[in-house]
Parts: structure tokens; C-alpha cells; sequence
């Protein structure tokens, strides 16, 4: 009668490499969560791996008692597979999956002590065998690199630490940005990883003291190999702000201890010679004589320049936002809170007949501007930005400043002369920044001020008067 082999427990991975592999008895499988406990031996000879399995399949055995008995903790069998090879990425992932196990157990009961007792298994794991002992404490010493991977991993898993990327995606998810603001709160907080690195900081939320945000923010403003104006940094701590108060209202942190509170920078001011200015009457003859390589541009300069509209506003305009009483009903743009009606302007009646006509409710008015990707950091209207700047520079409309990347004029020039032309024809000031979208400046215009007439409105619209030569 033939004797049964025993099993070797070995397995060959596609790799080349060698794990044990130890079949979970059917009873134990949905306790367990796996039908086989696997683990790489980390080694392509199949001798080492003898010599190595042995260790492994006694542990594996042990957790299949433990299973049986009703005493193996979920964290040792999600983390099974964990070794001081893996990288901080993975180690980071692992160690949250753990750490939510954990928290949805009542502290304190035994099922908690369980979990955290398997948590720390998986820790001793990642920090790998002793390497050597040491002579005058008689304690085993451990590879460092993989005692101090084993240390990170556990302060997450435990809750001691929350990597910074851990909730970035939730609060991008919830927070009512723009895609590009929310492209700049993703170079923020690459800024701030990049930087923790330099320092041998931890890149989680718990190290960011307001003693190293404040170092953070001087480095970026010194550093000359990648200078920042005080502006881009200042849009920096403005998105690293947001996201800490929103940390704090999750219970990431305690309330009222956001580290970037009165961080900012100063504004500078730009020069006299560096403001951006309006358009010229001249400059706007060559603008509307002109021929633009996308014919909708001028429609869309015809609007910017009658209603002060910024062009994304513009670009974003549907057929039911033209009004059947004569008014154009733009998006709310920057600090706005709602949308906001403008007339239309007598001499752009024409143009808005000929853009809706035979559209729908829901058409776009400029459809060569397609809605971009959800996910995309810019506005819809950068094609029409970039159109017109190739447009305005071809028309020799240059003023650049030197040093700087934006000329003083561009598309909001348009906007700038609709408001200068407003005020030198008499409008009250109140009355244009309503029009525009500007903020009153007055306390009781902002808090008082139920709303201007339509009559108020149309008279400061029809004030702007077009350069002469193009109304002939």
C-alpha cells in the first residue's frame, strides 16, 4: 500500500519567485475570508525556500487554530501578505484598511483588543527578523529601514497619523470648486510633500505644525530655483486653509487648530506701469475690423465689451439664458452667490437674435466651445482664451511688461473699458459695480440694498457707447 506524500506547502509564482501556500479547511473559509493563506518567500531558489517555508507554515497553521477556536483577528488575514518590501504606498493603503477595521469595532470590548493585538502582528512582519543583539541590552536588532517602515505603518493603523493624501479626494469630492482651484489645491499640496521630503518631515496631517507651515511658506517665497509670487503663494495657503478647515469639521483634527491661519503673505502691489489696463478706442476698431480664425470671437468680444462679462461667463451662455425681456442671465463667476441679469445692450440685439435663433433651452449659444471633462483643470473658455490672444497679438495689440508672462491687455480689458466707459458717462459707481458683478464697497449698499431697477440697469448698459467708426 502506497504512503500519501506530505505536502510541501511550496508554490512557484509567474515570477519565477517561490510563496507558501496553506489550503484553509472548507469550514473555516468564510470565517477566514480565503480559501488558501499565501505569502512570497522573497526568493527565486527553491532550496533557500525550504529553508525558509518552514517559519511561515507554522504561522499559517497557528492562524487556522486561531480561526477555529474563534481568536484570528481580521487584521492578520488582510495582512497576510505584508513584508518589509512593500512600498510606503502600499504599506499606507494596508495600514488604513486596518485602521477602519479597527475603528468599527467598540474600543475597549475584546473584539477591539483582537484587532489591534493583529495589527501589531502585522507590524512585527514589516519590520522583518532580527538581524543581529545588542551586546550591552541583550535586545535584538532589526534591519532599520524596515523597523522604521513597521513604525510609520503602525502610528496609521492605530489612528496616531493620517496621511495628508488620505482625505484629499473625498474633500475635492465635496468642496464646491472649480476644476482649475482644485487643480491648485493638488500643486499645493505637492508643494507641501515636496517640501516634507527636503525636511525629513512626515507628510501627514498630524506634523504639519503651524511652526513648519510658516517655515513652508518662507521657503517657498526664498526659494530661487522656482520663484512663487506672493499671489500663487497666497492661492496655495488659500486651498491648504480651506482643506484643514475642512478636516476640522470631520474630525481629523481638533477645531480651531488649522496650522495656516494668518500665514498669508503681503500683496504686492504691481507698479504703475505693470497694471492691466482697457482697451483703447483704437485698439478696439482693430479688434472689431478684424478677422478672427474662429468667427464666433467676435460675437463673443461683442458681448464682453457691452456687458462687462467675463468671458467664461460668456462662453458658458445656454438658450435659456437669454431672456424673452431683453436680458442675458450670466453664471455666478468668482465671489458671486447667484446669477445675475445684464439688459441687452441695443446694439448687440441683433447679434443675441442671430445666436439663438432655432436653438433650444438647453443649447449651447457658442457650441465651438465644448463643456470640457469633469475632471479637467480649466474653465470651458480656454479655447476662446487662447483664440483670442493669437487674435489680439496677430492684430499687433501687444503691451507686455517685462519679467512678466501677461500683457496688460487681454480678453478682460473688454471689461475694463465697458466699466471706464460707464463711469465717464455719469453712472453712479453703485450702479456699474451691480451691473458687472463687483461687490459694493459701501456697508449699506451690501447689506441694505434690496436691487436696482431695470431702468437703472439699461440706462447704465446704453451709457457705453461703442468707438464711433464702428456704428458708421
Amino acid at each position: 500500500m502506497s504512503r500519501s506524500r506530505a505536502p510541501t506547502y511550496l508554490e512557484r509564482m509567474n515570477n519565477g519567485g517561490w510563496r507558501v501556500s496553506v489550503p484553509v479547511p472548507r469550514e473555516l473559509v468564510k470565517a477566514i475570508g480565503k480559501t488558501r493563506l499565501k505569502r512570497s518567500l522573497e526568493t527565486h531558489s527553491q532550496a533557500e525556500a525550504e529553508r525558509k517555508k518552514h517559519a511561515v507554515v507554522a504561522e499559517f497553521l497557528a492562524m487556522i487554530q486561531a480561526a477555529r477556536e474563534g481568536r484570528l483577528p481580521k487584521a492578520t488575514v488582510v495582512g497576510i501578505a505584508a513584508a518589509p518590501s512593500m512600498s510606503d504606498r502600499e504599506l499606507t493603503s494596508l495600514a488604513l484598511d486596518l485602521r477602519s477595521n479597527l475603528q468599527s469595532q467598540h474600543e475597549g470590548t475584546d473584539d477591539f483588543e483582537l484587532e489591534k493585538e493583529g495589527i501589531f502582528q502585522v507590524a512585527e512582519r514589516i519590520r522583518g527578523p532580527e538581524i543581529g543583539v545588542d551586546e550591552e541590552t541583550d535586545s535584538p536588532v532589526f534591519d532599520p529601514h524596515s523597523e522604521k517602515k513597521a513604525g510609520q505603518f503602525l502610528r496609521v493603523a492605530l489612528g496616531k497619523e493620517t496621511p495628508v493624501r488620505e482625505p484629499l479626494d473625498l474633500f475635492h469630492a465635496q468642496v464646491k470648486w472649480s476644476p482649475r482651484t482644485k487643480s491648485d489645491s493638488g500643486r499645493a499640496i505637492n508643494a507641501l510633500e515636496d517640501w516634507c521630503k527636503d525636511k525629513r518631515v512626515p507628510f501627514v496631517i498630524e506634523a504639519i505644525t503651524r511652526k513648519r507651515a510658516g517655515q513652508f511658506i518662507g521657503d517657498l517665497a526664498a526659494n530661487p530655483d522656482r520663484p512663487l509670487t506672493n499671489r500663487t503663494i497666497n492661492k496655495y495657503l488659500s486651498c491648504l486653509s480651506q482643506f484643514w478647515f475642512w478636516l476640522e469639521k470631520r474630525g481629523y483634527v481638533e477645531l480651531d487648530s488649522s496650522p495656516w491661519s494668518r500665514q498669508s503673505l503681503p500683496k504686492v502691489q504691481p507698479k504703475e506701469d505693470e497694471k492691466e489696463r482697457p482697451f483703447t478706442d483704437d485698439e478696439m476698431l482693430k479688434l472689431f475690423s478684424g478677422q478672427p480664425n474662429q468667427p464666433y470671437l467676435k460675437d463673443v468680444m461683442l458681448i464682453g465689451a457691452l456687458t462687462g462679462a467675463r468671458i467664461d461667463a460668456i462662453i458658458s451662455l445656454k438658450r435659456k439664458d437669454i431672456t424673452e425681456d431683453g436680458n442675458i442671465r450670466f453664471k455666478p463667476q468668482k465671489r458671486e452667490k447667484a446669477s445675475r441679469l445684464v439688459p441687452i445692450h441695443s446694439a448687440l440685439k441683433s447679434t443675441m437674435e442671430r445666436l439663438v435663433k432655432g436653438k433650444q433651452p438647453d443649447d449651447d449659444l457658442f457650441p465651438e466651445c465644448p463643456p470640457v471633462a469633469a475632471d479637467k483643470p480649466q474653465e470651458r473658455s480656454m479655447p476662446a482664451v487662447k483664440a483670442f490672444t493669437y487674435y489680439r497679438r496677430a492684430s499687433g495689440i501687444v503691451d507686455p511688461v517685462e519679467g512678466k508672462r501677461r500683457d496688460r491687455v487681454n480678453f478682460h480689458s473688454f471689461r475694463r473699458w465697458f466699466i471706464t466707459k460707464a463711469l465717464q458717462a455719469g453712472q453712479p459707481e453703485l450702479v456699474v459695480q451691480i451691473v458687472v458683478g463687483h461687490k459694493p464697497q459701501s456697508v449699506a449698499a451690501n447689506v441694505y440694498l434690496g436691487g436696482l431697477t431695470i431702468e437703472q440697469m439699461i440706462e447704465c448698459v446704453e451709457a457705453v457707447k461703442l468707438p464711433s467708426a464702428l456704428t458708421e
